[in-house]
């Protein structure tokens, strides 16, 4: 499988002939698998249903977001500044 991705967790792993039987960060005690089981996506098929968003929330501050909603939902957060730039995930 090409570079398998959690659709739980949104890790992405390196490619292996077949799909992991299970996400080592999906299994810790802390978080969880899902009511359907273990699941797994690819780059390639995320990139035909979901985008990556730009949302500028102040001069200077843009949110970096997967729509729609991937996995955790998690955003990033790019602070942009004469001094350079710095990239909150």
């Amino acid at each position: 499988m090409s570079n398998p991705i959690c659709v739980t967790c949104g890790t992405q792993y390196p490619a292996l002939p077949a799909a992991p039987a299970r996400c080592p960060i999906c299994d810790d005690e802390r978080q969880y698998v899902g009511p359907n089981g273990q699941q797994w996506t690819t780059l390639a098929d995320l990139r035909s249903t979901h985008r990556n968003q730009l949302h500028e929330q102040e001069p200077g501050l843009v949110g970096v977001g997967t729509e729609p909603r991937f996995a955790i939902g998690q955003r990033a957060l790019l602070v942009q500044t004469p001094a350079g730039n710095l990239l909150w995930d």
